[in-house]
């Protein structure tokens, strides 16, 4: 199983970076299913406002797991798929209307499919994304279609919605659910709700984080953890 998330949550949403900045992750995600962890950590990713409403991003992860099919029988870390992907935004929101962005992302088989640290071929993701705005809360979210090639394997959608409230500037809490279609013959289905936060350490610097429990299909749960720069 693998999840393309929206720092820290599942749920990503159309708000590019603001124009000629950067936005810079240091991080850790994963799951832990049936007692098997399989993730990412450490990784980075980085994204950029190359011109108004787009962002150009890409992400560089190191992949880990405990599953079976690692010829080692233990935890087995090594080089994952890199990732480049570029929001547009083409909608801007309005008193009545949200804003809407579409964000494709390619994931390049880059991680070894025999240690289980790669899907071991190329994967897209299409989606759309919406967002809209009430004084502190802020709710969005969408869905999207990925092309996954390969033996057993079966393209699939994943659609999820979240709900975020600012505490103050740049602390906020939120909460989210998830679902994501068989990604193939041996892959369930599952649905999931997460909790997470965001938290000003010093000027643009935040910790990021997410947690919670897969709950329908597929039994485990989820985290994500993070270090979010601006500049």
């Amino acid at each position: 199983m693998s999840l393309a998330a929206g720092p820290p949550y599942l749920t990503d949403d159309p708000e590019p970076v603001a124009l000629h900045h950067w936005e810079v992750y240091l991080f850790s995600m994963g799951q832990t299913l049936a007692g098997v962890r399989s993730g990412l950590g450490p990784a980075m990713e980085a994204n950029y406002g190359p011109f108004p409403d787009a962002q150009l991003q890409f992400q560089i992860p190191m992949s880990y797991t405990d599953q079976d099919q690692s010829p080692s029988n233990g935890t087995r870390r090594g080089f994952g798929d890199v990732e480049v992907g570029f929001k547009y935004r083409f909608l801007h929101e309005t008193d009545a209307l949200p804003q809407v962005a579409v964000y494709p992302q390619v994931f390049a088989p880059t991680g070894s499919e025999e240690e289980a640290l790669g899907a071991g071929h190329w994967k897209v993701l299409l989606p759309v994304w919406l967002q809209k705005g009430f004084g502190p809360w802020t709710t969005y979210g969408g869905v999207g279609w990925w092309r996954n090639p390969g033996d057993g394997n079966r393209n699939y959608i994943q659609y999820g919605w979240l709900l975020q409230r600012e505490l103050a500037e740049g602390w906020s809490l939120g909460a989210e659910l998830f679902h994501q279609n068989s990604s193939g013959s041996d892959q369930l289905a599952f649905t999931t709700w997460n909790l997470g936060f965001e938290a000003a350490l010093v000027a643009h610097l935040q910790l990021v984080g997410s947690g919670g429990r897969m709950f329908q299909g597929v039994k485990g749960s989820q985290y994500y953890l993070g270090l979010r720069g601006n500049f």
